[in-house]
């Protein structure tokens, strides 16, 4: 004999084509409307309500729809908003399948231990203020009920102080034994409690990917979901949940870095430093607030490659003004960049980021900018020459007087003493010369 109804026969399809097996409400309800959307918190049903009780309450529920749009909110629920004709009718049909029901149970008021139930009062109670909070702040979050931000921290820390140590209790468990038994239904012989158990917690955290995706909530994110990480059944849920959002910065930082470096290898420097500014590092910023969740070694990772090419560019822009002196805004952002690659290099790599800093802010301290280097060359060569002159005409003069009262031998001797110093004189400049700029290609990698 078949007792599947027609609502059971419809479900099993709609599951098999949203493909997330035999629990499909665990999916079904994830993200952040995940109370909003549960079966009893719509329809106002108790979790124990089933059978002729459960259809007498759509009736009634019907009829009223019949002659108004919409039911009016339930004022000891903790969700806001009304609810129309096709939400209503939605949220029915999920008592059609008990493993979808069980799972709305799951996420609603129990109230008082029933007969046979055997939970201490104190299970139940934990339970449904877990709910309660839960339920609150993110219908704050979603804007239906107003609370300010402060507000909703606390609730989210209740939430999860509430939900952390109830999902350990091992009364928990023998409560959904217990209903899995007193719904007494063919289509739960193959699930335990464990089941149901082990789903939960992903579900409560599941949330916690739409709201990432939310400006406003987005500096809230790490502090909020470190607060429920610190309980182990938690713990390892937020490393895949945000592993997606991980990559696709990740990838956005990479782009950025290289459509940077090309700009700059044309030379267009204040493009490359628009880049950075703008895309690469606001994406290294979202990475940071995900600190908590995101590997060491991976964070280094990313971390190194941003410092490199703000570093790079520094250097590059730093290169360009040895001969073509730097504008105020120009030298301060070669340092502006330097400052910040050596602020964002890890431990392991900071000692060269350090470096560089420490020459380019030097270099800005000594950088005069009234008059550009080659101005100042030509004019520090025509001093040169000026000064050469004058030395020649007066060597001249001063041979002609020596081999006029010594005699040829003297004025001989003079002039080649003298022609010996000056070229080791020149000899010795051009190795300083050499030296500072072998040091200079070295120090800043040019």
């Amino acid at each position: 004999m078949d007792n599947t109804t027609a609502g059971d026969r419809t479900d099993e399809p709609s599951a098999v084509r949203r493909g997330t097996g035999k629990l499909s409400r665990f999916a079904d309800l994830a993200g952040a409307r995940l109370y909003h959307d549960n079966a009893f918190a719509v329809t106002g049903l108790p979790v124990t309500a089933h059978g002729r009780a459960v259809r007498q309450h759509r009736q009634r529920l019907e009829a009223r729809l019949a002659v108004q749009d919409h039911l009016p909110p339930d004022p000891d629920s903790p969700l806001a908003g009304r609810r129309g004709k096709e939400e209503v009718r939605a949220a029915f049909e999920e008592f059609q399948d008990p493993r979808r029901r069980l799972v709305d149970e799951l996420l609603w008021r129990w109230g008082e231990p029933g007969p046979g139930c055997g939970c201490p009062p104190s299970v139940h109670e934990e339970h449904d203020e877990a709910v309660r909070l839960h339920a609150m702040v993110l219908e704050a979050e979603a804007g239906r009920i107003a609370t300010a931000p402060d507000g909703r921290d606390t609730l989210w820390r209740g939430a999860a102080a509430a939900w952390g140590p109830l999902l350990e209790r091992p009364e928990l468990r023998r409560h959904i034994a217990h209903r899995i038994g007193e719904l007494d239904d063919p289509r739960l012989g193959g699930h335990s409690a464990d089941d149901f158990l082990t789903a939960l917690p992903r579900l409560l955290v599941s949330p916690f990917r739409d709201l990432a995706a939310d400006p406003e909530f987005r500096p809230r994110l790490a502090p909020v979901c470190t607060g429920w990480a610190q309980y182990a059944v938690f713990t390892d849920l937020f490393a895949g949940l945000f592993e997606e959002m991980v990559e696709e910065t990740v990838q956005e930082i990479t782009d950025g870095l290289r459509s940077a470096n090309a700009k700059k290898e044309a030379g267009l420097f204040g493009d490359a430093e628009t880049t950075l500014r703008r895309e690469v590092l606001p994406a290294f910023d979202r990475i940071g607030e995900l600190r908590a969740f995101v590997s060491d070694w991976r964070y280094d990772d990313v971390s190194h490659a941003v410092a490199v090419g703000v570093g790079n560019l520094a250097v590059a822009m730093l290169g360009h003004h040895r001969f073509e002196a730097p504008t105020r805004r120009q030298k301060q952002t070669v340092v502006e960049l330097a400052e910040k690659a050596y602020e964002i290099a890890p431990e392991a790599h900071v000692r060269a980021f350090a470096e560089n800093w420490d020459v380019i802010y030097e270099w800005s301290r000594r950088t005069v900018t009234a008059r550009s280097a080659p101005a100042r060359s030509r004019e520090r060569s025509a001093f040169l020459d000026w000064v050469g002159c004058w030395l020649t005409v007066l060597t001249i003069v001063g041979l002609v007087v020596l081999w006029t009262v010594k005699g040829w031998e003297w004025a001989a001797g003079a002039f080649l003493g003298l022609g010996f110093v000056v070229a080791a004189a020149e000899r010795i400049c051009d190795w300083c010369r050499q030296f500072q700029d072998y040091r200079n290609r070295r120090r800043f990698r040019l």
